[in-house]
């Protein structure tokens, strides 16, 4: 089994934290989104200047800062969501992108999609529909709140399309700090076209900003750009489902909500879908479409 991949259980870990993160986050969404990137973007920065390679920006930068408008956008809606509806509505339905993605992958990347992966994806879909049923049962969810984790989820889908297709000429490094930048530009033109408050915090929030930075963005989506140059873009979109798994189980002791039978019914049918896929993916004869880009 390729090493690569026991990256995507700490992966999955890392942006499982993100929603627990933000809700105890007294602060705009946008200057969430913000602060957030730009943290992540410096010290990616930091991190390629350190490692003697430092950033190198090639003629694929138009590309990366549209990976990075759509991020901005995903991070924007999704963090909205968590102030309208619940944590378990809001990360089930950001993370519907699977649902976008194989049809990214197949038509739009030429990436095979074969039966097997299909059905890991269903599985996973299946999970956190049966997720998104038992918490609007328990009452909370807000119909704005559903649609932007929705737009969330499209923009992300979007994202991995084209950050699969930029890690084919970009290093990790170089392309997550250009990807950040932007979307960090992009956050910060939002700010300032809506008036969100981006300073005068307490260092117990910017505390936090930092946090939100260093695990969800640097080790959470950051491996999954690393990947992203080594797998097919539905294997780390599939990858992502962990997230409400891992958010519901946070949100146990910090929230004090005890999940209901059916939503560890839909954890389980959401790790299924995530074990199906990532054990095609490690199988060594399985002709699949690898980037050659460099680490």
């Amino acid at each position: 089994m390729d090493r690569d991949l026991l990256l995507l259980p700490v992966a999955i870990v890392a942006i499982s934290s993100a929603s627990i993160l933000i809700r105890l986050t007294e602060a705009d969404p946008v200057a969430i989104t913000f602060w957030r990137l730009a943290i992540a973007t410096a010290i990616t920065i930091a991190v390629a200047e350190a490692s003697g390679r430092g950033v190198k920006v090639g003629g694929w930068w138009p590309a990366a800062a549209a990976a990075g408008a759509l991020l901005a956008i995903h991070f924007t809606t999704w963090i909205a969501s968590l102030f309208y509806t619940t944590i378990a509505i809001s990360t089930t339905l950001v993370n519907l992108h699977p649902l976008v993605m194989l049809a990214i992958s197949k038509y739009g990347l030429s990436e095979r999609v074969s039966r097997r992966t299909a059905i890991g994806v269903a599985s996973s879909v299946a999970g956190s529909l049966l997720m998104f049923s038992a918490a609007a049962g328990l009452g909370g969810a807000n119909l704005l709140g559903a649609f932007l984790a929705f737009i969330g989820a499209l923009a992300f889908a979007g994202y991995l399309a084209v950050g699969r297709l930029v890690r084919a000429r970009a290093d990790t490094l170089s392309y997550t700090a250009v990807a950040y930048g932007f979307a960090a530009l992009f956050a910060l033109a939002a700010s300032l076209g809506l008036g969100a408050k981006l300073f005068g915090y307490s260092p117990d929030v910017y505390a936090l900003f930092a946090a939100i930075a260093v695990v969800p963005m640097l080790l959470g989506h950051s491996i999954f750009n690393y990947l992203l140059g080594r797998y097919r873009a539905i294997t780390v979109a599939v990858s992502a489902l962990g997230e409400p798994v891992g958010a519901t189980l946070l949100a146990m002791p910090i929230f004090g909500q005890i999940p209901q039978p059916n939503v560890v019914l839909g954890m389980a049918l959401i790790l299924a879908g995530v074990v199906v896929v990532s054990l095609e993916e490690a199988q060594p004869k399985n002709p699949l479409a690898r980037a050659s880009a460099s680490t």
